[in-house]
Parts: C-alpha cells; structure tokens; sequence
C-alpha cells in the first residue's frame, strides 16, 4: 500500500509544479480521450451519472498525466509547441 501511496504522492507533486495552461491540456485530452473510450465501448454519455463521469475523466487524466511525465523532454517540448503527445 506504501508504494501505491508513493506513487500518488510524486504525481501530485509533479502536477502541482505545472501551470494551469498545462493542467488544462491535460484535462481536455483526458475528455477528449473518455469520450473515445465510450465510443469504443457503444455506450451514450447521458447513459452515464455525473459521477461515472466524472470518475472515467480522472481515470484518463491520470493516464495522460503518467504518459507526460514519463516522456520527459519530448512530451514537453511536444505539449509546448502541438498540444498534449
């Protein structure tokens, strides 16, 4: 459970460290990456409560935000110059 808390922790503290212009990147390619995911998987938006909604985005955004930060300079100079990797 520690490393899981660890792993929380220093992404947290890394998001924490990005600009608001950065974190909303973030978020939109998280939208835009859930609404594919239902797409995928046949199922409607209005199917779904605010909060598994809700739910679904912050699934993305960790992934996206793990992706970012994984990629290092690359994924930087790329969410610089085109928008989120």
């Amino acid at each position: 459970m520690k490393a899981i808390d660890n792993v929380i922790d220093n992404l947290e503290s890394f998001i924490n460290k990005q600009t608001n212009k950065v974190k909303q990147r973030v978020r939109n390619k998280a939208v835009k990456n859930a609404k594919t995911a239902l797409i995928l998987n046949k199922v409607k938006l209005h199917d779904l409560t605010p909060k598994e909604w809700e739910h679904i985005v912050a699934e993305e955004e960790i992934a996206v935000w793990e992706k970012y930060k994984k990629g290092g300079l690359i994924s930087a100079i790329g969410l610089a110059f085109w928008g989120i990797p």
